[in-house]
């Protein structure tokens, strides 16, 4: 097939609607489709990195699966995952699949994986190298699994489609010292070739007091100046 053909027939693939590997409620505007793409890498960054995770995870567990029932997701090289934070979210700890130190074979393991569940939440332990990224995103395409990066290598995974990032978050419930922290107020910025354009941005609450992902009901749109009445005008 001559490769203009080629390059038709993959954009055409590229464009073709598919079912997405969902998320919470309070994400899905903020992604074309309202999910993940099966198969896609998504890069996480930011302050607070790993509540993306979680809430990805959660989403995962408690919407995916054939039957939207709850999918399977792993968890690799994320020996401090919080596990009660994702139930809160709500995620169900029976489809989490957890290998804290999965050692030098790391590409293995994610490998095995990619064949069995929906979502896997990776922090690589090295840079990875360019036949791992290759062999890893073509298994991840093939068996429709989302690979999620994560940590200090998470921007080093070449062909992620979209970058979710956590930006300018505040804690509720602490002042002048002392309180208890109720919730946490953030902006995420939505970014990539699945999130066209200039991006895309929500405020939410990541947790809100009750350990959900909810959307801040707090944001008000700008203000906007309106001219006085004509008469006011006239008078002035």
């Amino acid at each position: 097939m001559p490769e203009a053909a080629l390059r038709e027939l993959e954009t055409a693939l590229e464009a073709a609607p598919r079912d997405s590997v969902p998320v919470l409620p309070a994400l899905r505007p903020m992604l074309p489709g309202g999910g993940l793409r099966p198969g896609s890498a998504v890069g996480l960054g930011g302050p607070g990195a790993a509540s993306l995770g979680l809430a990805l995870v959660a989403g995962v567990s408690r919407h995916g699966g054939a039957d939207g029932a709850g999918g399977w997701c792993a968890v690799v090289g994320v020996p401090g995952f919080g596990v009660a934070a994702a139930a809160g979210m709500g995620a169900a700890p029976e489809r989490l699949l957890l290998v804290d130190d999965p050692g030098d074979r790391w590409p293995d393991v994610v490998a095995a994986l990619a064949e069995a569940v929906d979502l896997i939440l990776l922090c690589p332990p090295e840079r990875p190298g360019a036949a791992a990224v290759r062999r890893l995103s073509a298994l991840a395409r093939k068996h429709g699994c989302v690979l999620t990066l994560t940590g200090a290598f998470a921007h080093d995974w070449p062909g992620a489609r979209l970058r979710l990032r956590l930006d300018d978050a505040a804690w509720e419930g602490l002042a002048a010292g002392h309180g208890r922290l109720t919730g946490r107020r953030v902006e995420i910025v939505a970014e990539g070739r699945d999130a066209p354009g200039p991006g895309r941005r929500a405020r939410l609450w990541l947790p809100a007091a009750d350990g959900t992902v909810t959307p801040d009901e707090t944001v008000r749109p700008p203000l906007e100046l309106v001219p006085p009445p004509a008469d006011e005008r006239a008078i002035a």
